[in-house]
C-alpha cells in the first residue's frame, strides 16, 4: 500500500468575518478590507509577488485566501461580468481607481470557512500568541501547522473550541496553515502570515525576508531545493526523467481542468500513473506568475515545506504548464516525490 504525502495549496491567496455571509447562488459582495487592499495595491503601482501579497492582506485585516488580482477598465464587459458571477468562485470583492484613465485593480476572495478570530498580523518578537480558528472544527479531517522564519515546521494543535497557541521567538515570518482531507485530497483552507519585529512595510521593502527564490525553470526550482535540504543536513534529491514526465501530465491536466486537486475522476491522478513497486510517494502543487512565484507560494506553506524536506524522498520531477482562464493565467507547477522503493 503505497503512502501518500500529498499536499496542495491554491494561490491566486482574521480578525474578521465578514458581517454578510454569502454562498453560492449569490452574487459577491464587495467589502471594505478588500477595497482597502485594493487601494494599497494601486499606491504601489504593481501587485506584490507570491506570501508578499498575502502579507499586504493581512495588513489591511484579510486574513482569508484570495483567489486573484486583476486589471481590468472599469466599464468593461469582464468587471460587470465578474461582479454579476453567482458560480461561487469568489465570495467578496474589493475595487479601487488604478488610473485617471478609469482602469480598476480588482481583488477577489473566496468564501472563507475558516478564519482567525482575536489575532494581529504584526507582534512583538518574543510574544505568545493567541487566537481562535473560527470554523476550524467544521472542516473535514483538519492539521494545522506553523512555518517559522527559520523554516521549522511545528504543528499546532488546537482545542474543542478551535483555540490555538504559539510563540514567536524569532524576528519574521510566521506562515500560519490549516488542511483539510477532502474528497479530492489534502486541500489548503488557509494560509496567512504573523509578522514577529516587524511590519508589512519592512516585509515588502524586504528587511524581513519573506520567501526567496529567483527559479526561472525546473532546474532552478531543484538547485534551490537542495540548498535547503543540504543546509538541513538532509540528503539532495535526484531528478529523474521518469517522474518529470510523470510531472509534465499532472501539470497539463490540471492545468487544462482549471484545478488544483490531487485527486479527480480522470486517469491522470498520481497514483494511478506512477510505475508499481513504490511506498511513498507525494505531490506539491502550486500556482502563480511563472515558476519563482509557484515556488515561492509552496516554500511559505508548512505542509508543502514539509514534503519538500522529508528525508524519506530520494528521487524528484518537476513540470510546469500554463493555465489560461478567461482573465488571466498562471503557471502550474507540480512536484513529484518518490522513495525510490522501487530501485528507481
Amino acid at each position: 500500500m503505497r503512502t501518500s504525502f500529498a499536499v496542495i495549496i491554491t494561490f491566486l491567496i482574521p480578525v474578521f468575518f465578514p458581517a454578510q455571509r454569502i454562498e453560492a447562488g449569490f452574487e459577491p459582495v464587495r467589502i471594505p478590507t478588500l477595497d482597502s487592499l485594493a487601494a494599497d495595491i494601486s499606491l504601489l503601482g504593481f501587485v506584490p509577488s507570491g506570501g508578499n501579497l498575502q502579507v499586504l492582506a493581512a495588513a489591511n485585516h484579510w486574513f482569508g485566501l484570495l483567489s486573484g488580482v486583476q486589471l481590468l477598465p472599469g466599464d468593461s464587459w469582464e468587471l460587470n461580468a465578474i461582479q454579476k458571477d453567482t458560480s461561487g468562485a469568489w465570495g467578496y470583492y474589493g475595487i479601487a481607481n488604478w488610473s485617471a484613465g478609469g482602469d480598476r485593480v480588482l481583488v477577489l476572495a473566496p468564501i472563507p470557512r475558516c478564519l482567525p478570530l482575536e489575532l494581529q498580523s504584526e507582534v512583538p518578537t518574543g510574544s505568545e500568541i493567541s487566537c481562535i480558528l473560527d470554523g476550524y472544527n467544521t472542516l473535514q479531517s483538519p492539521q494545522a501547522a506553523i512555518r517559522t522564519p527559520g523554516m521549522q515546521v511545528i504543528d499546532l494543535m488546537p482545542d474543542s473550541t478551535g483555540k490555538c497557541a504559539f510563540s514567536v521567538a524569532e524576528r519574521g515570518i510566521y506562515w500560519v496553515e490549516i488542511m483539510e482531507q477532502a474528497v479530492s485530497g489534502p486541500s489548503i483552507t488557509l494560509l496567512f502570515p504573523v509578522i514577529s519585529g516587524g511590519t508589512a512595510t519592512d516585509v515588502l521593502l524586504g528587511d524581513i525576508p519573506s520567501a526567496a527564490s529567483v527559479a526561472a525553470c525546473p532546474e532552478d526550482v531543484l538547485d534551490e531545493l537542495n540548498i535547503l535540504r543540504e543546509n538541513a543536513g538532509i540528503p539532495a534529491l535526484h531528478r529523474e526523467s521518469m517522474l518529470d514526465s510523470i510531472a509534465m501530465i499532472r501539470a497539463g491536466a490540471l492545468a487544462f481542468s482549471g484545478t488544483s486537486v490531487h485527486f479527480s475522476t480522470n486517469n491522470t491522478n498520481l497514483p494511478d500513473i506512477l510505475p508499481e513497486g513504490l511506498e511513498t510517494y507525494g505531490e506539491n502543487i502550486g500556482r502563480g506568475a511563472g515558476y519563482q512565484e509557484a515556488w515561492s507560494m509552496i516554500l511559505i506553506s508548512p505542509f508543502h515545506l514539509r514534503t519538500c524536506m522529508s528525508p524519506a524522498f530520494r528521487n524528484i520531477g518537476i513540470a510546469g504548464a500554463v493555465d489560461s482562464g478567461a482573465y488571466e493565467w498562471q503557471l502550474v507547477m507540480v512536484q513529484i516525490f518518490t522513495s525510490g522503493d522501487n530501485g528507481s
